[in-house]
Parts: structure tokens; C-alpha cells; sequence
């Protein structure tokens, strides 16, 4: 499978900040090895030098400008500018890592400043980051402060390493590749929507769709799936589905062990991570060939385990 392709901040790859500093965060550094990374800095792609005056962000009648206090110059329509030039030559990618506070790059995280520039009002998103939630609304964008919460670190890998297999599956696609792709991401797709789930097998299965048509629609359907990220009843629900598949291998004892493993994750005394180990060597012990094919039982690299 290709590697996930990220954009990030150039700022955790070089330094680039306003300060001249670089920026060092373990889980991109442990990503480093299994994606492929597309660097921005907006600040110093429209000409601004390292280091340099800080910016802020205005917010005054409901826009935004970006303001640099000590030079008093209006950045904005330049930043703009940079924007859409870039964000129109930007393709084949999975999700963003931004820098978290910065008035370009800050998703939600940006200090918004009154129209003197004087007092914070509130926080925001930065000019770039504001521009790609627009853009690309289904794509994963998120700054390294809020990738620190587990819970929207998992979702985010999840989301960038299935995205990343569905452009392989663009690239070289076929009916009976799609209906393969389809099965492999089943309990993946069950768990974050079923009501998505259901559409996209109802696209799989319509016989006189034209292909190029199809995967179109597929592709924007299965985008959509992964908005939200799954509720422990979702997983549980799926996992009672796989554990459907092995119910008749397992002993009495065993199928109790289950039950009761399930019941403990249910009520947060047990991590989700030690049911899918204890499938999957099932799995394997019965040599159950469609679920071990299933993404949901190892959607992204072990070793970004979270």
C-alpha cells in the first residue's frame, strides 16, 4: 500500500518558526518512517523571513486579518493570495498536521486579537487552516497539541492510512477490486457509519453504473463515512459481528472469556487494543481468511499503536 500523504508545518521538519526555532513533536517524528510528508509554511512562502515579527490575527465585523504589530503591515490579501494558489496545485493527499496557535496553520487554536490588536477576544482557526476546512471538509486536519488526545489520534491514523489504500484502489481500479475493497473495509466501515456502509455496498452492487461514475461516487461516500469518530457501542456492536464468526470454533469457556472481555471494555476497565489481539490470534488459530483480511482489526501500523 502507498504510504499516507501529509501535509505538514515545515516547522516541525525545519526551522522556519518567527523565532528561528524548530519544532519538535514525537508522535510526527515516530511518523516520519510511514508517511510521506508535503511541508508548508506559509509565513515564509509569501516572503517573509526567519526570523521575523510575530503576527497576529484581527478579527474585526466578522473577517479576519493578519497583521504584523511591529512593521504594521496587512498581510492578508498577500496570505490570501498564497492560498489559493497553493490549495489549487494541492492533490493526491490524505490529511494535515498543522501548528497548533498559529495565526496561519492553527486549527481552532489561533489567538484572535480586537480590532487595535491589543486584547485576545477569543481563538479561531489561522488563515490557512480556515481555507483547507473549507476545501477539503473531509479530510483529517489536525494541529500536534490536539493529536496529543488519543482518542483523535487513533481516528486520524485510521482515517489517513484507509484514505491512503482508497487512492491505490483509484489508481488501478476495477469492479472486482472494488468489491474486494469493499469486503476488506466491512467491519472498519460498520463501526463509523452504517448507515455509510450500506451506501457504499449499494454503489458496489448497482450493475449498470458506469465504472468511472462509480468510483466517484464511492470514493465521496466512503470520505463522508469517517467524519466522527466511533462511539464504544459502535465497537461493540462490530465486534460482536466478528466474534459471530468464530462463536461455533470456540469452547464454552472460551466463548464466557469473550463475553466477559467485552462486558469489561464496555464499561472502560479493558482497552479495545486487547480484544483485537485476542480476535485476530483466534483469527489465525482457525485460520479464518475473511477476518483476518479486515481492516478494522489492524487499520494502521502496530508500532503508531496509540
Amino acid at each position: 500500500m502507498s504510504k499516507p500523504r501529509i501535509v505538514v508545518s515545515r516547522c516541525f521538519l525545519e526551522p522556519v518558526r518567527y523565532n528561528g526555532e524548530i519544532i519538535k513533536d514525537f508522535f510526527i517524528e515516530k511518523l516520519k518512517n510511514y508517511v510521506e510528508f508535503i511541508d508548508v509554511c506559509p509565513e515564509v512562502d509569501i516572503g517573509l523571513g526567519i526570523p521575523r515579527s510575530k503576527l497576529i490575527l484581527i478579527k474585526e465585523n466578522n473577517f479576519k486579518r493578519l497583521i504584523q504589530p511591529e512593521t504594521k503591515r496587512d498581510l492578508t490579501k498577500k496570505m490570501e493570495d498564497y492560498i489559493e494558489e497553493r490549495l489549487n496545485n494541492f492533490k493526491d493527499f490524505d490529511g494535515f498536521i498543522l501548528k497548533a496557535k498559529s495565526p496561519s496553520c492553527g486549527v481552532g487554536s489561533a489567538k484572535l486579537y480586537d480590532k487595535e490588536g491589543k486584547k485576545v477576544i477569543g481563538r479561531g482557526y489561522g488563515l490557512f487552516a480556515e481555507a483547507i476546512k473549507r476545501r477539503f471538509p473531509f479530510l483529517p486536519l489536525e494541529d500536534e497539541g490536539r493529536l496529543r488526545n488519543q482518542e483523535i489520534k487513533k481516528h486520524f491514523l485510521v482515517r489517513i492510512f484507509t484514505f491512503a489504500s482508497l487512492r491505490d484502489l483509484i489508481k488501478d481500479f476495477g469492479a472486482k477490486k472494488l468489491v474486494d475493497f469493499q469486503t476488506k473495509h466491512k467491519y472498519l466501515l460498520m463501526t463509523y457509519s452504517q448507515k455509510h456502509l450500506k451506501l457504499l455496498g449499494q454503489i458496489v452492487a448497482e450493475g449498470k453504473m458506469d465504472l468511472k461514475e462509480k468510483i466517484k461516487k464511492y470514493q465521496e461516500i466512503f470520505y463522508q463515512a469517517f467524519q466522527k469518530r466511533p462511539s464504544r457501542g459502535r465497537e461493540i456492536n462490530t465486534l460482536r459481528h466478528i466474534i459471530g464468526h468464530l462463536t461455533s470454533k470456540l469452547n464454552q469457556r472460551e466463548r464466557k472469556h469473550l463475553e466477559d472481555l467485552i462486558t469489561k471494555y464496555e464499561k472502560g476497565w479493558l482497552e479495545l487494543k486487547v480484544l483485537l489481539e485476542l480476535i485476530r490470534n483466534f483469527a489465525y488459530r482457525f485460520d479464518i481468511k475473511y477476518l483476518l483480511l479486515q481492516s478494522y482489526l489492524n487499520p494502521y501500523p502496530e508500532e503508531l499503536g496509540v
